[in-house]
């Protein structure tokens, strides 16, 4: 219910409204992303497609009606008689196939597994969506974050130089100090740029996802994810949920159901055949009227069917084409998960061990830079040592923050490799 009046919200303000929460983010890309909205488009034409399939079975209708009018001309011995006649007919056919070499079966199941197949991949690119979603949602925040410390640390930079370069003119201070001071402040201005364009980066894919601009400040999401316990159990679940093995199973399924649709058209074809009419015809005074009813049954043997688009046997080969190349997509497919499983939950330990290095860091330099402060006030310590330090705990905040930020990520890659992420499955409850 929230996520519907969520929906009402964002339609009636537009797309110029300003994302703040992940929630409304992953709403708004399920609502307005073009690339989502066309994978929809091709899962609703597969089950039209399996509709289309199931109407094989009825019987085929068909209606006539004619008419038609003649000039009468009769010799008689004595005299000429001339007349007008007409002639009505109707007639109703119906056609329905008794067997067919069960190609009508195999092309429903192929219809039935094909609509499967597409359910299960547009699951998989929902859960692309918003992969892509939270990591352009955590990238801007991490990149703020990492924004703001970089221009803080070229501002230290910035005061070492001015401070070398005074020292120097006191003469104190040497060229190359001066030197290595301006050089680190030229790779501060680097790094500063080169963290805004990333930024940038980030915020116009979030856009592009979205249709919403990132113009307000981001709050780190909150994510209620409960992984497996071990690799094990991870890839277990991948190998039974995940949505793109699913989807390569049911498709291999249809193109091997497809195959047997068409080898059953070497079968004999039996049709029952029923029609129904009435001939009215009228002469001069004359008026008489027909009816006429008829039952066929017609089996047809194939022995060679050729036409522009090739004959059976092609039709064949190639159909076992399409179902051996189903059949080794699955594989690879299931090959792919496998070691998506193990790469993913290796960074996901990696980044866990990551945030506690951070964090320590962090914890560290703060201790060190408020140590420094003291001493500087006491004249124990330079300025510059005190700017050294602080850099120092920027860069810690800053390997902090990309941490939080990859945790996010892998956490939710894990989720969708194990078929469970969805807009409401993830993000806890309120």
């Amino acid at each position: 219910m929230k996520i519907r009046y969520l929906s009402l919200f964002l339609a009636v303000l537009g797309p110029e409204l300003c994302a703040v929460t992940l929630e409304e983010a992953l709403v708004a890309a399920l609502k307005n992303n073009p690339e989502w909205l066309a994978k929809q488009a091709d899962k609703n034409k597969a089950d039209e497609s399996y509709k289309r399939a199931q109407i094989m079975f009825l019987p085929s209708v068909h209606a006539s009606l004619s008419a038609s009018r003649s000039k009468i001309q009769k010799e008689q011995s004595i005299a000429k008689a001339d007349g007008m006649g007409t002639s009505t007919s109707t007639e109703l056919t119906l056609t329905q196939n008794l067997f067919n070499g069960f190609s009508t079966v195999n092309s429903i199941s192929a219809g039935e597994n094909s609509a499967k197949a597409a359910y299960h991949r547009l699951k998989f690119e929902e859960q692309n969506l918003i992969v892509k979603v939270v990591d352009a949602f955590t990238s801007i925040w991490a990149g703020r974050q990492k924004v703001t410390a970089l221009k803080k640390k070229e501002e230290n930079l910035k005061k070492t130089l001015d401070s070398q370069e005074s020292t120097m003119e006191a003469g104190v201070g040497t060229p190359s100090e001066v030197s290595l001071a301006s050089s680190n402040y030229q790779k501060a201005i680097y790094e500063r740029i080169n963290a805004e364009t990333e930024l940038f980066s980030a915020e116009s894919e979030f856009e592009k996802l979205t249709g919403l601009k990132a113009d307000q400040e981001l709050d780190l999401p909150d994510l209620g994810v409960e992984l497996p316990k071990n690799l094990d159990d991870m890839v277990a679940n991948a190998m039974t949920s995940n949505h793109s093995i699913l989807y390569y199973r049911f498709a291999e399924q249809a193109a091997f159901d497809e195959l047997n649709a068409v080898k059953g058209r070497l079968a004999p074809s039996c049709d029952l055949t029923l029609r129904a009419g009435r001939n009215l015809s009228k002469e001069q005074m004359l008026t008489s009227s027909t009816n006429h009813y008829e039952a066929a049954v017609r089996v047809t043997v194939p022995i060679f069917d050729n036409s522009s688009s090739g004959n059976t046997y092609s039709a064949i080969a190639m159909a076992n084409q399409e179902a051996l190349k189903a059949k080794f997509s699955a594989e690879d497919a299931r090959l792919e998960i496998r070691k998506e499983c193990i790469v993913n939950w290796n960074k996901y330990v990696t980044v866990n061990a990551m945030i506690k290095a951070s964090r320590s860091a962090v914890k560290s330099a703060e201790v060190s830079s408020a140590s420094n402060l003291e001493e500087s006030a006491l004249g124990m310590k330079s300025n510059t040592d005190v700017l050294v330090k602080e850099n120092q705990l920027l860069e810690s905040r800053v390997d902090l923050a990309n941490s939080l930020k990859q945790k996010i990520v892998t956490s939710v890659k894990l989720f969708a490799l194990a078929g469970n992420l969805g807009l409401n499955s993830f993000l806890k409850k309120k």
